[in-house]
């Protein structure tokens, strides 16, 4: 650290005693800046890497364009400060207060920002990649086109966030509340969402193939033309759940519920649903050849027109099914109960 640097510090520090808010493009790297009251201050272009900022409050100032990596930002509060394009990489910041801030385009690549508050902050195209967000409040901010990619936000609360289009890749958002978030076209390829509540959520055409989410909470979420292949979702709860022409190619669906879930024109290729509950579900002209349907719940399905050929449905209960025009052949029903049944030529088993 030279003189000249604290020189410059030491004039902030006085120009800040004297109610001055206008720093723009100041030195400030490594400077120690704890509890200070820098609301509405005019940061931007700052340099403040490594800085402590630890408690200190800058409501609404502009930290745009300021080099924020590996300062210290725990406990502090920046309620509607903008960071647009601010370099936050490896900045902590734990438990700070980001309500409503703006962080458009910034960078904060392996940034802890667990036990943060951002509801209704902007996070539009922000990189987030590796960051940890852990017990975060992310209720109603916007992630559209945020690079999330292996991010940790485990336990978050996502509850109506949206995140179109967003990166997470290989993200961990095991136990996140998702309840009605905006997942539109997002990427979740690997990502694991073991136990998640996304509930009504909007998966429209995302993309969740390798995705683990099981024992997650998906009822009445709309999934239609999702990409779910190869996904775990073992014990999932998609009670209401829209799944129509959307790709289940080889998904692991043991023991969910699918109750009254439309998976209509679905491509149901090799997946395994043994024991799964899809009564009352709507299977029309889904493609389910070669699914592994053993002792599972089918009944009053819709299964109009549905591919079954080489199917296992070992001791599944298909009583009240309507199977008109449904392939069945190769399909295994040894112990399978049809009582009720509208069989593929219209007549009803009795």
């Amino acid at each position: 650290m030279n003189i000249n640097e604290l020189l410059k510090k030491s004039e902030f520090l006085s120009r800040n005693a004297l109610g001055k808010r206008d720093f723009q493009g100041a030195h400030l790297q490594g400077a120690n800046l704890s509890e200070l009251n820098l609301n509405r201050s005019n940061l931007k272009g700052v340099n403040l890497k490594g800085a402590n900022l630890t408690r200190a409050t800058l409501i609404a100032a502009n930290l745009g364009e300021s080099d924020l990596s590996e300062a210290n930002l725990s406990g502090a509060t920046f309620i509607e400060a903008i960071f647009s394009r601010a370099t936050l990489n490896k900045a902590i910041a734990i438990a700070a207060d980001f309500s409503g801030a703006s962080f458009s385009g910034a960078i904060l690549q392996a940034a802890d920002l667990s036990q943060t508050q951002l509801s209704g902050a902007s996070l539009v195209g922000a990189d987030l990649s590796g960051a940890i967000l852990s017990f975060a409040v992310l209720t109603a901010a916007t992630l559209s086109r945020a690079q999330l990619q292996q991010a940790n936000l485990n336990q978050a609360n996502l509850n109506r966030a949206i995140l179109s289009e967003a990166h997470l890749q290989q993200a961990y958002l095991n136990g996140s509340h998702l309840i009605r978030a905006y997942l539109e076209r997002a990427c979740l390829q690997g990502a694991s969402l073991a136990g998640a509540d996304l509930s009504e959520a909007s998966l429209r055409a995302a993309d969740l193939s390798g995705a683990n989410l099981s024992g997650a909470n998906l009822s009445g979420a709309n999934l239609s033309t999702a990409n779910l292949k190869d996904a775990n979702l073992r014990g999932a709860d998609l009670q209401g759940a829209i799944l129509s022409l959307s790709n289940l190619n080889g998904l692991l669906l043991a023991g969910a519920n699918l109750s009254g879930a439309d998976l209509s024109r679905a491509d149901l290729r090799g997946a395994n649903l043994s024991g799964a509950d899809l009564s009352g579900a709507c299977l029309m002209e889904a493609d389910l050849r070669y699914a592994n349907l053993s002792q599972a719940n089918l009944c009053g399905a819709g299964l109009l027109l549905t591919y079954l050929n080489g199917a296992d449905l070992t001791g599944a209960n298909l009583s009240q099914a309507n199977l008109i025009g449904a392939h069945l052949n190769g399909a295994f029903l040894s112990e399978a109960s049809l009582t009720g049944a509208i069989l593929p030529n219209g007549t009803i088993f009795n």
